[in-house]
């Protein structure tokens, strides 16, 4: 008898008896876990931005500003592959061989 799991058709998918990968946690679940953290972490910033830690400053003013626009510039260099196609009719190089 063969192995449920090696049966044509039955790749993927819920296994019996295993777990399997957790669900994602939801963006309300995530700020109900970090909530209690906030003040100790804005009190933190707020230490590191009076000591002139730059990344902090920079972290801080990201937040608060935005980010500004950044210029992006592409350019394509390079030549385009050209195709020639030549065609050949059989009654036009019969005639040819004949003239010639």
């Amino acid at each position: 008898m063969q192995d449920e799991s090696k049966i044509k058709g039955k790749w993927g998918g819920k296994r019996p008896n295993q777990t399997g990968r957790p669900k994602r946690m939801t963006e309300e679940a995530i700020i109900e876990k970090l909530t209690p953290m906030a003040n100790a972490a804005f009190t933190k910033l707020k230490e590191k931005i009076l000591e002139g830690d730059i990344t902090a400053i920079k972290l801080f003013c990201s937040y608060y500003m935005g980010m500004p626009t950044q210029k992006v510039e592409s350019k394509i260099e390079g030549q385009l592959n050209q195709v020639s196609v030549e065609v050949v009719r059989p009654e036009l190089a019969k005639d040819e061989v004949l003239t010639n």
